[in-house]
């Protein structure tokens, strides 16, 4: 019966081998739609390893000689996002910001340090050219930042001198004396203000949890390669269905029938030739992940074995389940198809791990074998899962396979 059910599923094999069709959507697009969700994951969130802050080139003209415009060029030239050219006094600064040599030009103005000094209004320009509008609330609100500093440094200024004149104690006082008065108060104040900010009273502490290491940047392929290996693995549903039907269609199951072989290694061949395809589906995906993405597969290898086999055996069961609900190959193909797409939805393998979801949403997630798959893939890839671990997820899997089989094999018409 062994040799039988060998010969069967090597049969099968070499008819979808031959399939290109067949094969390019078991294997080559699940590939390509996860490096395209992938890859837009990754520049949405700005996760892929490596990758290099894009900087924003603008001009700088300092028309201001006092220590207060120096402080804002220096600043500026900290912010790791700016790529800053300095302009001189005479440079035509409209007309570079219209030739879109730069996105925005910075503009302090002359008297920007005495206006500061003497607490009057200042403004510095922000000049952005109308066809790169988007720019303007970025470069001006780093400005707002920027400024901040010397802000509170003016209004602390006019503090002191409001003090100073209303107490009435320093009203015989030479100009001279109370300059430096006001300025020996704010070197002071300043003092004990860099003071808080590097030695706070109420300190906010970051920890991590004692043993636990810290994770790295969120890797989208983490989640994007296994869902689509499960949602590709069912993907086979219709297939063994519509290959069951098509036997059954053309007389080939009928001679099959009339060989001297045991109908058990019929249903045994065709189970074995698509778990193996299930099976070669897991390791391309991963082998590819792995090698280009740079997808962590975990530190529990005979978990992912055995998990792949539960994935492979479900996905098979359920195919053959399929063939005996349905009452054509057309019927078959169609119905595997939308089977396919709603519990993979259904399972969280579309857009969001919806087994992750708390109340009904999540419960009718786990009604799918597929949300059991992903969490064990994840819990093993991501969250370092071992085998023990993922042992309740691999039995349900497995259940769910044995409760497709059984009752495929109750329902199947061998006539």
């Amino acid at each position: 019966m062994i040799a039988n059910a060998l010969a069967i599923a090597w049969k099968e094999l070499q008819v979808l081998l031959k399939d290109r069709g067949s094969l390019a959507v078991l294997f080559l697009l699940p590939l390509v739609l996860a490096s395209v969700f992938g890859s837009i994951s990754s520049a949405a969130t700005g996760a892929i390893e490596g990758e290099e802050t894009i900087a924003h080139p603008i001009y700088v003209l300092n028309l201001d000689s006092g220590p207060y415009g120096e402080q804002v060029v220096s600043t500026l030239e900290d912010i790791g996002v700016l790529d800053i050219t300095h302009l001189d006094s005479d440079a035509p600064v409209d007309q570079l910001v219209a030739d879109e040599e730069q996105i925005a030009a910075v503009v302090i103005p002359e008297a920007f340090s005495r206006q500061v000094d003497a607490y009057e209004p200042s403004v510095i320009q922000v000049i952005v050219d109308p066809t790169q509008e988007e720019y303007s609330s970025i470069v001006t609100g780093m400005m707002n930042d920027v400024v901040m500093p010397i802000a509170l440094v003016g209004e602390i200024q006019h503090g002191i001198r409001t003090v100073l004149e209303r107490s009435g104690e320093f009203a015989d006082v030479d100009v001279q004396t109370r300059r430096g008065m006001e300025a020996q108060t704010l070197g002071v104040i300043m003092t004990q203000l860099q003071k808080l900010r590097e030695e706070p009273w109420i300190e906010v502490k970051h920890e991590g949890l004692e043993g636990v290491e810290a994770e790295g940047p969120w890797n989208p392929f983490s989640y994007n390669i296994p869902a689509f290996t499960v949602m590709f693995g069912f993907f086979l549903v219709g297939t063994v269905a519509q290959s069951i039907w098509q036997e059954k269609e053309s007389g080939a199951f009928r001679r099959l029938l009339s060989a001297p072989l045991h109908r058990g290694s019929i249903i045994a061949g065709k189970v074995l030739a698509y778990m193996l395809i299930v099976c070669l589906q897991v390791l391309i995906f991963f082998t590819v992940g792995s090698a280009v993405f740079d997808m962590p597969l975990g530190d529990a290898p005979l978990a992912l074995i055995l998990l792949s086999l539960a994935l492979a055996f479900t996905a098979t069961s359920l195919g053959i389940l399929l063939a005996t609900l349905t009452r054509s190959s057309r019927q078959a193909d169609s119905a595997g198809m939308v089977l396919g797409f709603v519990l993979a939805a259904v399972g969280g393998c579309l857009a969001y791990p919806l087994f992750m979801v708390e109340g009904v949403i999540g419960l009718i997630s786990r009604l799918s074998p597929h949300a059991h798959a992903m969490e064990a893939f994840m819990d093993v890839m991501i969250g370092g899962a071992t085998l023990v671990d993922v042992l309740p997820q691999i039995g349900i899997l497995t259940g769910f396979g044995l409760a497709f089989f059984l009752f495929g094999v109750w329902r199947f018409k061998f006539e």
